[in-house]
């Protein structure tokens, strides 16, 4: 089975190479997207997505929606610093599959994303 590919959408660099580096060891490939526009176009190659929620132009809550509205049907993780208290509930009206607040123990955000990655696969069959 092929290692699922985690689109990383966040428009702070190192986060994505962190979280790269962190998926990788983890057995994970990764593609990372710095804008709405770059994640759309690379959303057919993902098994997933780590969404940042304070991104430039289009915020990751608008971005999930117009993800789900394009047809992705694999989980979408919310992450994001902000107070957590209504941005989970907002998320989930989005279509995300979860909420993971930053900063994230790493055993924290990996496991969230198999668990979602695990209930997707097990609703396809």
């Amino acid at each position: 089975m092929a290692s699922p590919r985690v689109l990383l959408v966040d428009d702070d660099p190192d986060i994505c190479e962190f979280l790269g580096i962190l998926l990788a060891t983890e057995g994970m490939e990764s593609r990372a997207a710095a804008s709405a526009e770059e994640a759309l176009s690379a959303l057919g190659e993902a098994a997933a997505v780590l969404l940042d929620v304070a991104m430039p132009g289009v915020d990751g809550l608008e971005l999930c929606g117009r993800m789900r509205a394009a047809g992705f049907s694999g989980p979408i993780l919310i992450v994001s610093a902000r107070p957590a208290a209504d941005l989970a509930r907002r998320a989930a009206a989005a279509g995300a599959d979860a909420f993971v607040r930053k900063p994230f123990e790493n055993a924290e955000l990996v496991g969230t994303l198999r668990r979602a990655l695990a209930a997707r696969e097990s609703r396809a069959i």
